[in-house]
């Protein structure tokens, strides 16, 4: 029997590199998943999770489109939200334009997808929320002022989210990566990507799957204890 025997979760983000093996995994430890994608739907990848279209650009939609999705799925016990974009540039030259994007995706977005959650993990009696943060929400990093911000707060309004849904037994955490192997590393080029590569203790990037692992454990009741944290994992990059 998996640790996630029988839980309904919600991933959104699931055609991602972070999304999809948190899905596959998910599957494999025995919970049902339902996930959302923007515009990549992930095909075959998941067998067994069942998928919907959410247009994060389209404030008024996502509230009622998870809503009735929720629904249709017979509520969930956990949710785990993937989503975020990135668009590097140095802070002199930043675009306002940029910013809204990243701000809108990375942390408005979350607080709407966490709303619409909370009344059915609440009518479940209770459960689990993990953001996917970032650790240059916490070290910061060149050309990533937009990012940084976005993904600080997001770890700001799950502290704070921590603590008003405690008394509902809802726990809200953080997941942390650094540099995992997805699209979005996968377009860093050559002399980036060794400069990091030398930052890092372990001298690799993480894996998807490694992620999933911690994503898993903390919507299991196996962390019935924990709330309000941010777990970093990036290889000791941070360190």
């Amino acid at each position: 029997m998996g640790i996630l025997e029988s839980k309904k979760v919600l991933i959104t983000g699931i055609s991602g590199g972070i999304g999809l093996a948190c899905g596959r995994l998910f599957i494999a430890e025995g919970a049902e998943v339902l996930g959302s994608y923007r515009t990549k739907k992930p095909g075959t990848g998941i067998p067994g999770a069942k998928l919907f279209a959410l247009d994060t650009a389209d404030r008024d939609s996502i509230t009622k489109t998870i809503k009735a999705e929720i629904r249709a799925f017979g509520g969930i016990d956990a949710l785990v939200n993937c989503i975020g974009i990135t668009a590097p540039e140095p802070l002199f030259a930043a675009s306002p334009t940029k910013w809204e994007n990243i701000i809108e995706t990375n942390l408005f977005s979350a607080m709407r997808i966490m709303q619409s959650a909370i009344v059915p993990l609440v009518s479940g009696k209770g459960g689990s929320i993990v953001n996917i943060s970032s650790v240059f929400g916490i070290r910061g990093g060149i050309g990533q002022s937009g990012y940084c911000a976005s993904k600080g707060a997001l770890d700001a309004m799950t502290r704070a989210a921590a603590l008003e849904l405690a008394g509902k037994n809802i726990r809200v955490n953080t997941v942390a990566p650094g540099f995992i192997e997805t699209e979005m590393t996968a377009s860093l080029n050559d002399k980036f990507r060794e400069e990091s590569l030398a930052k890092i203790p372990m001298k690799r990037f993480g894996k998807p799957e490694e992620v999933a692992e911690l994503c898993a454990f903390l919507i299991s009741d196996r962390a019935g204890y924990i709330t309000g944290q941010s777990f970093v994992i990036d290889g000791g990059l941070s360190v």
